[in-house]
Protein backbone atom coordinates (compact mmCIF):
# COMPACT_ATOMS: atom_id res chain seq x y z
CA UNK A 1 0.00 0.00 0.00
CA UNK A 2 2.65 2.38 0.90
CA UNK A 3 4.34 1.68 -2.64
CA UNK A 4 1.34 2.92 -4.17
CA UNK A 5 1.03 6.06 -2.17
CA UNK A 6 4.51 6.68 -3.00
CA UNK A 7 3.91 6.46 -6.96
CA UNK A 8 0.69 8.28 -6.83
CA UNK A 9 2.59 10.64 -5.20
CA UNK A 10 5.30 10.27 -7.91
CA UNK A 11 2.71 11.09 -10.16
CA UNK A 12 1.31 14.26 -8.97
CA UNK A 13 4.04 15.99 -8.45
CA UNK A 14 5.51 15.34 -11.40
CA UNK A 15 3.98 17.66 -14.20
CA UNK A 16 4.20 20.23 -11.96
CA UNK A 17 8.58 20.08 -11.41
CA UNK A 18 10.23 23.17 -13.34
CA UNK A 19 13.13 20.15 -14.97
CA UNK A 20 10.09 18.28 -16.54
CA UNK A 21 8.14 21.59 -18.07
CA UNK A 22 11.87 22.77 -19.33
CA UNK A 23 11.64 20.75 -22.88
CA UNK A 24 8.33 21.70 -23.55
CA UNK A 25 8.64 25.16 -23.11
CA UNK A 26 12.28 25.35 -24.44
CA UNK A 27 10.69 23.45 -28.04
CA UNK A 28 7.89 25.82 -27.94
CA UNK A 29 10.04 28.86 -27.82
CA UNK A 30 12.02 27.60 -30.64
CA UNK A 31 9.33 26.94 -32.39
CA UNK A 32 7.87 30.29 -32.03
CA UNK A 33 11.10 32.05 -32.80
CA UNK A 34 11.25 30.54 -36.40
CA UNK A 35 7.57 31.58 -37.09
CA UNK A 36 9.19 33.99 -40.06
CA UNK A 37 10.15 34.33 -43.48
CA UNK A 38 14.31 33.45 -44.26
CA UNK A 39 16.40 34.56 -46.81
CA UNK A 40 20.30 33.24 -48.02
CA UNK A 41 23.05 34.57 -46.91
CA UNK A 42 25.47 32.18 -47.07
CA UNK A 43 26.15 28.68 -48.44
CA UNK A 44 28.61 25.91 -48.62
CA UNK A 45 28.97 22.99 -50.51
CA UNK A 46 29.63 19.71 -48.31
CA UNK A 47 31.75 16.72 -49.56
CA UNK A 48 28.86 15.46 -51.76
CA UNK A 49 26.50 17.30 -53.53
CA UNK A 50 23.82 17.37 -56.05
CA UNK A 51 22.98 21.00 -57.52
CA UNK A 52 24.36 22.82 -60.55
CA UNK A 53 25.50 26.02 -59.29
CA UNK A 54 22.26 27.52 -61.70
CA UNK A 55 19.93 25.93 -59.33
CA UNK A 56 22.40 26.68 -55.97
CA UNK A 57 21.20 30.78 -57.14
CA UNK A 58 18.06 29.79 -57.86
CA UNK A 59 17.38 28.28 -54.22
CA UNK A 60 19.58 31.67 -53.44
CA UNK A 61 16.54 33.50 -54.42
CA UNK A 62 13.49 32.17 -52.27
CA UNK A 63 12.45 32.72 -49.16
CA UNK A 64 11.58 30.28 -46.28
CA UNK A 65 8.66 31.04 -44.73
CA UNK A 66 7.21 29.38 -41.05
CA UNK A 67 3.34 29.98 -40.30
CA UNK A 68 1.31 28.43 -37.73
CA UNK A 69 -0.27 26.05 -39.42
CA UNK A 70 2.62 25.84 -42.65
CA UNK A 71 5.53 25.79 -43.50
CA UNK A 72 6.62 26.75 -47.16
CA UNK A 73 10.61 25.31 -48.19
CA UNK A 74 12.72 24.86 -51.00
CA UNK A 75 11.28 21.25 -51.19
CA UNK A 76 7.29 22.48 -51.08
CA UNK A 77 4.85 23.29 -48.66
CA UNK A 78 4.39 21.37 -45.23
CA UNK A 79 0.45 21.89 -43.71
CA UNK A 80 0.36 21.11 -40.17
CA UNK A 81 3.56 20.79 -39.24
CA UNK A 82 5.10 18.86 -35.93
CA UNK A 83 7.99 19.64 -34.50
CA UNK A 84 10.94 17.70 -32.58
CA UNK A 85 13.83 19.48 -31.14
CA UNK A 86 16.53 18.45 -29.70
CA UNK A 87 20.05 20.66 -27.97
CA UNK A 88 23.22 18.91 -29.68
CA UNK A 89 26.59 20.04 -30.41
CA UNK A 90 27.27 22.07 -32.79
CA UNK A 91 31.00 20.93 -33.72
CA UNK A 92 30.32 17.24 -33.21
CA UNK A 93 26.63 17.81 -35.23
CA UNK A 94 28.66 20.04 -38.50
CA UNK A 95 31.32 17.05 -38.45
CA UNK A 96 28.68 14.08 -38.57
CA UNK A 97 26.11 15.82 -40.84
CA UNK A 98 28.00 18.13 -42.96
CA UNK A 99 31.56 16.84 -43.06
CA UNK A 100 32.97 20.02 -42.25
CA UNK A 101 34.22 22.03 -38.87
CA UNK A 102 31.27 24.62 -37.26
CA UNK A 103 33.06 27.54 -38.49
CA UNK A 104 33.00 26.83 -41.93
CA UNK A 105 29.46 27.06 -42.18
CA UNK A 106 29.33 29.99 -39.90
CA UNK A 107 28.45 28.78 -36.50
CA UNK A 108 29.94 29.99 -33.32
CA UNK A 109 28.11 28.61 -30.49
CA UNK A 110 28.59 25.56 -28.86
CA UNK A 111 25.06 23.79 -29.29
CA UNK A 112 22.60 23.79 -31.65
CA UNK A 113 18.81 22.96 -32.39
CA UNK A 114 18.48 20.24 -34.57
CA UNK A 115 14.63 20.47 -35.86
CA UNK A 116 13.00 17.68 -37.65
CA UNK A 117 9.84 18.75 -39.08
CA UNK A 118 6.94 16.33 -40.20
CA UNK A 119 4.40 16.73 -42.30
CA UNK A 120 1.71 15.83 -44.68
CA UNK A 121 1.34 17.25 -48.10
CA UNK A 122 -2.49 18.10 -49.04
CA UNK A 123 -3.40 15.95 -52.20
CA UNK A 124 -4.00 17.28 -55.45
CA UNK A 125 -5.80 16.41 -58.54
CA UNK A 126 -2.28 15.11 -59.92
CA UNK A 127 -1.05 13.28 -56.99
CA UNK A 128 -1.72 11.76 -53.26
CA UNK A 129 -0.89 13.21 -49.83
CA UNK A 130 2.60 11.77 -48.76
CA UNK A 131 4.27 12.44 -45.81
CA UNK A 132 7.50 14.75 -45.95
CA UNK A 133 10.03 15.06 -43.60
CA UNK A 134 12.78 17.42 -43.05
CA UNK A 135 15.50 18.54 -40.77
CA UNK A 136 16.67 22.23 -39.77
CA UNK A 137 19.48 23.75 -37.61
CA UNK A 138 18.99 26.74 -35.75
CA UNK A 139 21.73 28.54 -33.63
CA UNK A 140 19.23 31.14 -32.43
CA UNK A 141 20.30 33.48 -35.24
CA UNK A 142 20.24 31.52 -38.17
CA UNK A 143 18.57 28.81 -39.66
CA UNK A 144 20.92 26.18 -42.07
CA UNK A 145 18.81 24.19 -44.21
CA UNK A 146 20.13 21.68 -46.71
CA UNK A 147 19.17 20.42 -50.28
CA UNK A 148 21.27 17.92 -52.24
CA UNK A 149 24.59 18.38 -49.97
CA UNK A 150 24.07 22.16 -50.44
CA UNK A 151 23.90 23.68 -46.76
CA UNK A 152 22.11 27.22 -47.05
CA UNK A 153 22.63 29.76 -44.32
CA UNK A 154 19.00 31.91 -43.83
CA UNK A 155 18.68 34.87 -41.25
CA UNK A 156 15.42 36.58 -40.54
CA UNK A 157 14.30 38.50 -43.45
CA UNK A 158 13.42 41.51 -41.75
CA UNK A 159 17.02 41.69 -39.99
CA UNK A 160 19.09 43.43 -41.26
CA UNK A 161 22.58 42.76 -41.57
CA UNK A 162 24.97 44.96 -39.58
CA UNK A 163 27.56 46.35 -42.33
CA UNK A 164 31.68 46.99 -40.88
CA UNK A 165 32.92 50.23 -41.43
CA UNK A 166 36.64 49.42 -42.36
CA UNK A 167 38.72 51.48 -44.06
Amino acid sequence: MKIYLWLLTIVFLLPSHNSCRAQAVDTDKIVNSLRTCWRHISHEYSTIYGLEEEEVKHYATQKVCFAKDSISTYYGIFYDPKYTVRKVNAEAYAKSNFDCAKQRLGIFVDSVYEVTISSVTKPSKKEAAHKMTDVIVYDEDFIYVVVDGVIFKLIDANRKMERSNSN
